[in-house]
């Protein structure tokens, strides 16, 4: 602990970003080189917290345990960790702060550690989300530290105030016994009222007819099927994907209801939520079939992000021929499902993780060719391989995907094209 702390610092002397980061690199290049294994679990654990600090059912499991030291070290890593565009993840964290920080204001406990996770969330930029929908519970736990810090700076003075108790100040008394003057038309509050600010007569300067109204800028709770009442994928325009999607599992007879939801909203469905949504539509009901179906592929679709980041991983590694076939088989499946536009999510974290992803398959792939003697189109490995072209057709048709994106994959077609063409084949 003790080395990491002093390279910590060593990193913090140096005062720019640019001199920072060539000093990170030459370490990590050094400890790549002398302690390669080192290195490699660094990094399998660095990409292991990612994954977990982006699952929602991961982050489930521990953030209901708010007690102890490691939650907040634990909490404050996840949040650096979080993707931007991942909105279920963030909602489980801004409900888990929100908590956190409502306890911290009414307890006056661990504010050390709550006031860092709340200056993270303030200069990080991808938790801006989270920081306008708490920013009034950070003001006030800012402000309880601050009057903790003024509390020690009172008593260490106490002392020396102490000592001019005695004094008599000339004209001090005479000061006290003069009357404050009160204004007459001093605003008072009428109309309290539990929830929300009061209203403020005006009267006193002299507009009879104008009330100020205040109220408390409160965020209403998460409902599913209250969510964004006027935003659907039409709005999103992602009402195209979407009809692409239920064609592709055969439930486009169903177009009115999803039409009718919003992106973010159709990523919620699951087997508990269904029919109130069904209800928020109100046209026509779903067969118990469909909605088992339906709530399938809505997993999938949430389940999406960390399971590329997962694909990630193992594509770091060794992959038996079964395991890549099956890896591509998903990539095949998922590649049909809708990918958020820009209406949907802010950057395109998922198109870049499937190009990438596309691309550590074709090198498993190439690695494969080149220790087969001949391929059989009806083999796991040319199965994998048409598999792989289909994929690579669906991305190259998506417009999701930027123009350099597409580039990129219709490249890996053409060297997987060519290391086929080049080699003894049978895809009768």
């Amino acid at each position: 602990m003790d080395e990491l702390k002093q390279f910590g610092k060593a990193l913090m002397q140096y005062k720019s970003y640019k001199e920072r980061q060539e000093h990170l690199i030459k370490s990590l290049d050094h400890l790549s080189y002398y302690f390669p294994e080192v290195y490699s679990q660094i990094l399998r654990e660095i990409k292991k917290r990612e994954i977990e600090s982006n699952d929602p059912n991961k982050i489930t499991k521990w953030l209901n345990i708010s007690t102890s030291k490691t939650y907040y070290v634990q909490l404050h890593e996840a949040l650096m960790l979080v993707n931007n565009n991942n909105t279920m993840a963030k909602e489980q964290y801004t409900t888990s702060i929100k908590h956190m920080l409502c306890q911290t204001i009414e307890k006056n406990t661990n504010i050390e550690f709550v006031i860092k996770i709340c200056d993270l969330i303030e200069k990080s930029s991808h938790l801006q989300t989270i920081y306008e929908n708490l920013k009034h519970l950070i003001h006030q736990v800012k402000q309880l530290n601050g009057n903790k810090f003024n509390t020690r700076m009172d008593s260490q003075t106490e002392n020396m105030t102490g000592h001019f108790d005695s004094l008599n100040i000339e004209g001090y008394q005479t000061f006290q016994q003069q009357p404050i003057p009160v204004w007459p038309t001093m605003i008072q509050p009428n109309n309290l009222k539990q929830h929300g600010l009061p209203h403020f007569n005006l009267e006193c300067f002299g507009y009879e007819n104008f009330e100020m109204k205040a109220t408390a800028n409160q965020y209403p709770n998460f409902s599913v099927t209250q969510t964004l009442p006027n935003l659907t994928i039409v709005n999103q325009e992602m009402d195209g994907a979407v009809m692409k999607w239920l064609h592709y599992l055969k439930l486009h007879k169903y177009q009115w209801f999803f039409n009718s939801l919003s992106y973010l909203e159709i990523e919620f469905i699951d087997e508990d939520n269904i029919e109130g949504f069904i209800t928020k539509v109100n046209k026509n009901s779903i067969t118990k079939g469909a909605q088992k179906k339906i709530c399938v592929s809505t997993k999938a679709l949430r389940d999406r992000q960390s399971k590329l980041n997962n694909l990630l991983m193992v594509l770091d590694l060794e992959v038996t021929p079964v395991e890549l076939c099956e890896l591509i088989t998903y990539m095949r499946d998922i590649l049909h499902y809708p990918i958020p536009n820009k209406n949907c999510v802010v950057g395109d974290q998922i198109q870049k993780d499937i190009v990438l992803i596309m691309d550590k398959i074709l090198d498993h792939l190439m690695e494969k060719l080149s220790a087969t003697r001949y391929l059989v189109s009806n083999s796991l490995l040319g199965s994998s391989i048409n598999k792989y072209m289909e994929c690579t057709f669906l991305i190259a048709g998506n417009q999701i995907f930027m123009k350099d994106q597409v580039e990129k994959i219709l490249l890996f077609r053409q060297i997987i094209e060519y290391k086929v063409n080049h080699m003894p084949r049978n895809f009768m």
